[in-house]
């Protein structure tokens, strides 16, 4: 694949607004000159200045009058700063031309000073934000969890991002036009392939639910579709160098189609090279760094290193950059277990990388440019993105429940919403693939504007649709929790007292509960601590559960096999 970085730079260079033709062929050093100016440095600083604090600000503005995520709140700050709204790039200060001049020739050049501001954000938000992010995101992510987090949450993460994907290219090729072709609609499907980590987090915090199965299910899953949707970005790449998707007079290639077998070995041996290097050389670089006192060295090495393998990925490896960043990560992970470079990284990304990225994508959107047709779209886009993440999950819990050993409480339906409508909103590696395909224009910008529209509304959607399960799920609790008494009755075939027996048996065999037992009145009464439930034995009643509701389901689903078996075996022994 070509070479994304060098591709946004082309791209932003062939749409800046200059007086002069001959700008796009500055001689080299002239430029470098005119960037060493005292005013035009200070206006710089003042520009920087300004998109960090409206952006800081307006994301804050957002989060606590409308109750938005602060990505959300943050790009829409950009869409106000950008040609949608102010235009800041369009302001006579900013925009006044820079003045250049070539010493040998004595020819004058000049350039808006506010593409040249634009044009270091988008770059700054490409290379670096981009990196660090997929650093944290590998950094974040624990090979051994993934394996742990079970049917529901793998499968989940895996439809999570294949549903998206299919559905955008059956609906956005074969009915939005000829403007989106089937490289343009693959892209589309991408950009909507990967969770959000971050929004549906700061949201469950912030509502003391991250005790939940479906809140530590999501968490999971959101992992693993993440990981998915990188390794399909990279393979997206690959097909389109190897001609798989049809011709493409794009800017991500120039040249020919290169054969099947030179792109998979290179690919692989990349891939193996990555990994070799990352768990033999990073990962024992780090350690060595932390026992010989050389910590103060972790920060900078990991940049370094971050850096390298996001170039390296992309320029030699055929990989996408962000793929390499995120095996950086990844490994360090394994040699950095005090997290120090984390701890440097993370600062550093959410008090200005993050938000200058995040302003520069709303800088890039005019939402003047779609009529109402494109608007069509986008609604059809957000409510496909909502759907297919909740289908996804819907999926996976339903074949849980299905393949669910005896004993296991399955999911209920509520649980299975609030698990998909954490998994609804769309964030940082979405608006990543989508500001590279965007570079590269694969998609064109009126799609661009579309995705980043889509995932502004699905950040604003998620918050909503969680807070709408709460509120059922409290109603519920509060419904259930008042004490109840249910009577099983008396069993005259397996016994009261002996399916008694087995009840109280099964639940000690687990050790998970804490009993209690006491005699009155000629009851045995068995008390489960901490959870205030009863279990009576009442000879002339039978068997009687006494306390909240959903405790005595969850025991009576536990202890169902063990019950069914023996009467099983006493119906047969009669």
């Amino acid at each position: 694949m070509k070479k994304v970085i060098w591709c946004l730079i082309a791209s932003i260079l062939s749409g800046a607004s200059t007086t002069y033709a001959q700008s796009l062929s500055i001689p080299q050093g002239v430029l470098i000159e005119a960037a060493l100016n005292a005013e035009f440095i200070a206006k710089f600083a003042l520009f920087i200045g300004l998109l960090l604090l409206w952006t800081v600000v307006c994301g804050k503005l957002f989060k606590q009058a409308l109750r938005l995520p602060v990505v959300a709140g943050q790009i829409i700050a950009g869409i106000l700063l950008g040609p949608s709204g102010i235009n800041i790039a369009a302001i006579h200060f900013f925009s006044k031309p820079v003045q250049m001049i070539d010493n040998i020739t004595g020819k004058f050049y000049a350039i808006a000073s506010s593409d040249l501001f634009l044009f270091f954000v988008i770059l700054l938000s490409s290379s670096f934000t981009v990196s660090y992010l997929l650093w944290i995101a590998g950094h974040e992510t624990n090979i051994k969890d993934i394996f742990k987090l079970g049917l529901p949450t793998t499968i989940a993460g895996i439809l999570g991002a294949l549903l998206p994907i299919s559905l955008t290219i059956f609906v956005a090729h074969w009915f939005f036009g000829p403007d989106y072709s089937l490289h343009s609609s693959i892209a589309l499907g991408l950009i909507f392939s990967a969770t959000s980590v971050s929004i549906p987090v700061a949201m469950l915090f912030a509502q003391n639910k991250m005790h939940l199965k479906s809140s530590k299910a999501a968490l999971g899953a959101a992992i693993i579709d993440d990981i998915f949707a990188v390794i399909l970005f990279s393979l997206f790449f690959v097909a389109i160098d190897l001609c798989f998707l049809g011709p493409i007079n794009k800017l991500v290639r120039a040249g020919q189609c290169v054969g099947l077998f030179n792109t998979l070995a290179y690919l692989l041996i990349a891939f193996f090279i990555i990994v070799g290097a990352g768990y033999f050389g990073i990962r024992p670089l780090i350690q060595w760094l932390h026992q010989k006192r050389f910590s103060h060295l972790v920060a900078p090495v990991a940049n370094g290193i971050m850096l390298f393998y996001f170039a390296l990925a992309e320029l030699v490896g055929g990989l996408a950059g962000l793929t390499g960043a995120f095996f950086a990560g990844l490994f360090h992970r394994m040699g950095d277990t005090r997290h120090s470079a984390e701890k440097v990284f993370s600062p550093f990304v959410n008090a200005i990388l993050l938000p200058l990225f995040l302003c520069s994508i709303g800088l890039q959107v005019n939402i003047k440019l779609l009529n109402l047709s494109q608007w069509g779209i986008v609604v059809l886009l957000f409510l496909i993105a909502i759907i297919t993440k909740m289908l996804g999950c819907f999926v996976a819990t339903g074949l849980s429940n299905w393949i669910k050993r005896n004993g296991e409480p399955g999911w209920t339906v509520l649980e299975s919403y609030l698990f998909g409508s954490s998994m609804v909103a769309r964030g940082e590696v979405g608006l990543i693939i989508a500001t590279i395909l965007n570079g590269t224009k694969i998609i064109t910008s009126e799609q661009y504007v579309i995705a980043v529209v889509v995932i502004v509304l699905t950040t604003i959607a998620t918050p909503i649709m969680l807070s709408i399960g709460f509120y059922y799920q409290e109603s519920k609790e509060k419904e259930e929790a008042a004490p109840v008494s249910i009577n099983l009755g008396l069993f005259d075939v397996i016994g009261t007292t002996h399916l008694f027996n087995i009840i109280i048996g099964r639940i000690e065999a687990l050790k998970t509960y804490k009993t209690a037992i006491q005699f009155s009145e000629g009851r045995k009464i068995i008390t489960i601590q901490d959870y205030d439930l009863k279990i009576i034995l009442c000879p002339d009643k039978g068997i009687i559960f006494e306390g909240d509701k959903r405790h005595i389901n969850t025991i009576l689903n536990m202890v169902q096999g063990a019950v069914l078996k023996e009467i099983e075996r006493c119906t047969a022994a009669s």
